[in-house]
């Protein structure tokens, strides 16, 4: 059987930067595509060098979990505090495109697979041609959707630090928000309460949890003593509800990936942000 290294080159180049793709959007991690296309041209070249009759040990599942992690560690290395997770996600996603492959191989008598890697038994003068129409036709037919319907948002990292404990939390930038303290006028990030509760000592977990979006006061009046000079209550205004009052404290430093910035103060809230998919949020 002859096996076209270039064709096996781009088919695994488009399905790791797909599968890549898709683990972030899962994991609800922001990476650069520049970043993805580079982990999807590791994953492309291990592809290749697994079918070379003097390497064809890679083939084995070792190897390939190995390449696998290697991958994710590359592509995912910034996310410091979900890179298990994200490992994790991106096993599943590939297990499943794994197994969906091999069923449609099996329907339909064609080889797919070649070495553990993703092949079509098509040169890449017919690959290529028939690649370009259906992006051209993808592009006729969905042409101004891609605004509408959750594009990429931009996002930013953040080392946030508070009474010794530290955590790196995923926030979106969101040019609505505008949330600041009321005396300095200083922008003021919101959390969700689960990635509060990673920073705040172990005693004000209580309160965390008990939190709800009516209730911020009470929840301030339960503080110990210690800890009651670290919080205040943020007076918010939200687009379709009435205002209200959230529980916040002072950080004692943050470090943003995406250069300096004035938070000392961030805000507890009591639902997910943008349904989960992100630790907090930060005005832009």
């Amino acid at each position: 059987m002859v096996i076209y290294l270039d064709v096996l080159a781009v088919v695994n180049l488009a399905m790791d930067y797909l599968l890549l793709l898709a683990t972030a959007r899962i994991a609800g991690v922001f990476v650069p595509r520049v970043r993805l296309l580079i982990g999807a041209a590791v994953g492309a070249a291990y592809a290749v060098c697994a079918v070379l009759p003097a390497t064809t040990f890679l083939q084995n599942g070792l190897c390939e979990l190995a390449a696998g992690v290697g991958m994710v560690a590359l592509v995912f290395a910034p996310c410091k505090g979900r890179l298990v997770r994200v490992s994790v996600v991106f096993g599943l996603v590939s297990c499943a495109c794994a197994g969906a492959v091999m069923a449609l191989g099996q329907a339909t008598g064609a080889m797919l697979r070649v070495g553990g890697a993703y092949y079509l038994d098509v040169p890449l003068r017919v690959v290529v041609p028939a690649a370009l129409l259906c992006w051209c036709a993808s592009g006729l037919l969905f042409r101004g959707t891609a605004g509408q319907n959750g594009g990429e948002r931009p996002s930013a990292q953040a080392e946030l630090t508070f009474a010794g404990k530290r955590a790196i939390v995923h926030l979106l930038c969101d040019t609505g928000n505008t949330l600041c303290e009321p005396v300095t006028g200083r922008p003021a990030l919101l959390l969700d309460r689960y990635a509060a509760a990673r920073l705040l000592p172990s005693e004000l977990a209580g309160v965390v949890s008990g939190l709800r979006s009516d209730n911020a006061g009470d929840q301030m009046a339960s503080l110990p003593d210690a800890w009651r000079t670290r919080f205040c209550l943020l007076p918010y205004r939200a687009v379709g509800q009435n205002s209200g009052l959230l529980l916040a404290f002072r950080l004692d430093d943050v470090h943003m990936d995406a250069g300096k910035t004035d938070c000392r103060l961030a805000a507890i809230s009591a639902q997910p942000i943008a349904g989960g998919r992100y630790d907090g949020l930060i005005g832009v």
